[in-house]
Formats: C-alpha cells, structure tokens, sequence
C-alpha cells in the first residue's frame, strides 16, 4: 500500500514522535522513509539584509541537515533500508507538497505541533496546510499521544 513515507522534521519533539510512526509504517510496509527539513527563510529574509550570507543561515541550515541526519540514524537502527534526507528552502507547507509530488510518496507523517513558542502555531498550520493540499494522505500524529 504505501511504498514511500515522508516524514519532514524541524527536529523537535514533535518531528521525533512523527518520525516513530513514520518508521513504523515503513517497517510494516516495507518502503523507503524520506526525511525533508525546510529552512523558512521568506519571512527572515524581509527582516535581516543578506540573511542567505549570514551566519545564521549556516547554523539554520546545519539544524536542518543534523535533524534529517538524527531521523536517518535511528530508521536505519530500525532497520530501515533506503532512507533518503533533503533540506530544502522556501514555505513549509509548499516545499512538503512540492517534495510529495517529485519524489512519488504515498503518505505524509506529520506532527500536528513542532517547537514550542512563536514557532508552534506556525507548525501546526503548516501540517493543517499540508493536509488541505497534498494530493496524498496525510497521518498527523497528535504530540503527547502513545506511540
């Protein structure tokens, strides 16, 4: 049923959970588990002036490559084979879809929050935005629930 799971991760507690299940699914049905972090960067650009040269860019982009790299170690613990990893740049929800459509997959796992504070809303819209637009299904996993 499902031969790609994408799980796309802003490494918090959140993006962990999802990812167990995410794993978990691809266990079951033996497919690949993408990994996709997306560095949001329209609306730091408005703001700071050659953001994309700045050194705050590189540390956002190493989060993002270690929060992908962290999700890849522990499917292939689990015993995943393939697991594909990607940062991208641009608006979450939009980047996620894009990704669903380029890569084939057949379910998206999602947190329905990731990190606390100004970011938590943004997050949550960014999973009810997926949601509404990807042409596949979308399992959003509650924080907090069982795993």
């Amino acid at each position: 049923m499902y031969d790609a799971v994408l799980v796309p991760t802003d490494g918090s507690e959140g993006s962990v959970t999802a990812a167990e299940h995410a794993i978990d699914l691809a266990q079951r049905h033996d497919a690949s588990l993408h990994a996709l972090h997306v560095l949001e960067t329209e609306q730091v650009v408005e703001q700071i002036p050659d953001f994309e040269d700045s050194s705050i860019f590189d540390r956002l982009a190493d989060a993002g490559q270690q929060a992908v790299d962290d999700l890849r170690a522990q499917a292939e613990d689990a015993g995943i084979d393939t697991v594909t990893t990607a940062v991208e740049q641009g608006v979450p929800h939009e980047e996620v879809v894009d990704y669903v459509e380029r890569n084939d997959i057949d379910v998206v796992v999602m947190a329905t929050e990731g990190r606390t504070g100004p970011s938590k809303e943004l997050i949550g819209s960014v999973t009810e935005s997926v949601v509404r637009a990807s042409p596949v299904p979308v399992l959003a996993v509650k924080v907090g629930g069982e795993t």
